[in-house]
């Protein structure tokens, strides 16, 4: 991914379809900072490679690079404001597009009978995005890296002067990845296996590495190469256009996880999940009038969800329950459940409880399997603890 001296001379000559240019474009983009004091972080870096062009954009704290097949007339590289780039080729017309560069780096783009000069910088200026040694490393499918992403980004934190919770914990032990992610009043966990590792490492990934990274992973099949160092990490996608994603890791210590989930439970229940998600919805609509409290009590073989409002009403809703232990009254944040109950897939899950004061569990029920083969086991790979609210 780094470039050498040689490639960044300014004397490129290429062409490629605007489609493809457009997208890689698009993609390295949301790396560009838009409030940095130094003016080239606001360019993209496209150098030549091998019947290729390069595209590389940095803000110094999250990098994506990418290629593209292109006809490379004469070996070089260049930078263009990406805003302005981005605008030109997203209205030219469907042909190739014919790029080249200046020794005063003012970059030509020619499509058709369109022909387009863009003042740019000096691309041996442009920082090269670091070298993340693979000492240790792991793949892992994307799919399941996506739906990593996805059941724990929700409870990162925004609270900035607490810099160590704006970040996904990554714990990796050389055979199993856990994801970790608090903001003080929710967490949630979720596991899997890995393949190919080398080496141990836990590390905390920012959410904004791991928004970009969700948003540009897929469903369809392929392995996710990530790769680890004391203080980066890299992640390599899959497909012939070579994504590469690297951020910066956020120094510090993440707090003791474990300790925050209850060892043990006194009450279960066993709940549907659409039918839950779509109650506490509904009940949302009054209860973020009073500071989204949704209040959740058993009666018999019904849960009941209630919440008021002096500004509002009040909201009633049952749902069907199977319970292990006492009767149940406690408050969740009705934001907070429907967040974790957005990502669960499976049909049922359970909500593990103590006391009305102490947090609750929620973990899913494993689907039982489709090719009707062994029994599934009782618990999914995944948990959220929530913290509960004042009954009032």
């Amino acid at each position: 991914m780094v470039a050498s001296a040689t490639d960044l001379r300014a004397s490129l000559k290429a062409d490629c379809p605007r489609k493809a240019l457009f997208e890689a474009v698009q993609t390295v983009g949301h790396a560009v900072s838009g409030r940095s004091s130094l003016p080239i972080l606001s360019h993209i870096l496209l150098q030549s490679e091998d019947n290729a062009l390069r595209l590389i954009a940095t803000d110094l704290e999250l990098g994506i690079s990418c290629r593209i097949p292109a006809n490379i007339e004469e070996g070089g590289a260049l930078t263009a404001p990406a805003r302005t780039l981005t605008e030109v080729l997203a209205n030219l017309p469907e042909s190739d597009v014919a790029l080249s560069v200046d020794k005063s780096h003012t970059v030509r783009v020619h499509c058709d009978r369109s022909d387009y000069k863009i003042l740019g910088l000096p691309a041996e200026e442009y920082p090269k995005l670091p070298e993340v040694k693979d000492a240790v490393a792991f793949s892992i499918p994307q799919a399941r890296l996506k739906e990593m992403i996805r059941h724990t980004l929700f409870a990162v934190s925004t609270d900035e002067t607490r810099p160590i919770l704006t970040g996904i914990l990554m714990v990796f032990d050389g055979e199993t990845l856990k994801f970790v992610s608090t903001d003080t009043h929710r967490l949630a966990v979720k596991t899997a296996t890995v393949k190919d590792a080398r080496g141990s490492q836990n590390a905390i990934v920012p959410a904004r590495a791991m928004n970009e990274l969700t948003r540009l992973l897929t469903d369809s099949e392929g392995d996710v190469q990530v790769t680890l160092s004391s203080n980066q990490v890299c992640f390599a996608l899959p497909g012939e256009d070579d994504v590469q994603i690297v951020s910066r890791l956020i120094e510090g210590q993440f707090p003791n996880y474990q300790r925050v989930i209850p060892a043990e439970f006194h009450k279960k229940l066993t709940i549907p999940t659409q039918p839950l998600l779509r109650a506490v919805r509904r009940a949302s609509i009054v209860a973020r009038e009073n500071a989204n409290r949704v209040i959740l009590r058993t009666e018999e073989d019904k849960l009941v969800l209630t919440a008021e409002s002096q500004m509002v009403g009040n909201a009633y809703e049952e749902v069907e329950v199977a319970r292990e232990g006492d009767d149940v009254e406690i408050a969740f944040n009705a934001k907070y459940l429907l967040d974790v109950l957005s990502v669960i897939e499976e049909e049922l899950l359970h909500l593990e409880l103590t006391e009305p004061l102490k947090p609750g569990v929620l973990r899913p029920v494993a689907n039982p399997p489709k090719d009707g083969g062994e029994d599934s086991p009782l618990t999914s790979d995944y948990l959220c603890v929530l913290m509960p609210m004042q009954i009032v």
